[in-house]
């Protein structure tokens, strides 16, 4: 496109949207703990419980963007919520931006914020071109955020695994930071790394991140107690910290 058409996608003015994601975490409350994306696990009941001992903060599972603009019925199936259910960051996976913002559209007044997952590393999203493997290709992940930053009444959010070199997951981090994400959740793993039992998340990644960004930043990976939350917080300087897996065994894991 021409030099005109690229400026207008994105962040304009990096001080005015800085100040606005952040005047939007502390309207959330500076939630630092929060119930992960979880496929069929973070439905609102389960939500609920996690709120009700600790959480302050949780994603729906992962909404598959197309399935939910072309039908009713997935939708009322897949994303129910009440008014105690907040703040809700609700999640889509997608790969064409604007099937994406019509999805999100949909329910842009019914959360806090919609969140772009970047992170599924599943069979299921290998095949379906979304998730983890949206790293193959950048220019569509920026495309996706910059569409909803540019359509959407609520803010944009994104969770993310890193490369495997620091300086590659930084300037990915700070090219979507500039496509208009308020606030970045990332994963210590790679997309390889699967299994969580197996895999240490690296904690410097996501220092690094934190120290590169200037919106929230949110850590993910290995957090099994609160003394681990409070570690990641303390080593990462991260503004949160998202459980998964460890909230199914104890859902009171963040009291």
């Amino acid at each position: 496109g021409s030099e005109a058409e690229s400026k207008s996608r994105g962040v304009q003015d990096m001080d005015a949207h800085v100040a606005k994601a952040w005047e939007f975490w502390r309207s959330m409350g500076s939630p630092k703990f929060h119930v992960a994306p979880m496929v069929d696990q973070s439905e609102l009941a389960f939500r609920q419980l996690c709120r009700n001992h600790g959480a302050t903060c949780a994603y729906t599972p992962m909404l598959h963007s197309r399935i939910f603009l072309e039908d009713p019925k997935y939708r009322a199936e897949h994303f129910t919520t009440n008014k105690e259910d907040r703040p809700l960051l609700t999640q889509f996976c997608a790969n064409d931006p604007a099937t994406l913002l019509g999805a999100a559209q949909i329910i842009q007044d019914k959360t806090d914020a919609i969140d772009l997952n970047l992170g599924c590393p599943q069979r299921i999203a290998k095949k379906g071109n979304y998730g983890a493997f949206l790293m193959d290709d950048l220019p569509r992940v920026q495309a996706l955020v910059e569409t909803l930053y540019a359509g959407l009444t609520c803010p944009v959010t994104v969770k993310i695994r890193r490369f495997d070199n620091v300086e590659k997951t930084i300037e990915y981090a700070k090219m979507l930071e500039q496509a208009g994400a308020s606030v970045l959740a990332i994963h210590g793993r790679t997309r390889e790394q699967k299994d969580a039992s197996k895999v240490l998340a690296e904690w410097d990644y996501i220092k690094a991140v934190k120290e590169a960004l200037r919106i929230p930043v949110l850590g993910n990976g290995n957090i099994r107690t609160l003394e681990d939350a409070h570690a990641l917080m303390e080593a990462t300087g991260v503004d949160g910290v998202l459980s998964a897996e460890p909230l199914l065994k104890n859902p009171a894991l963040f009291r």
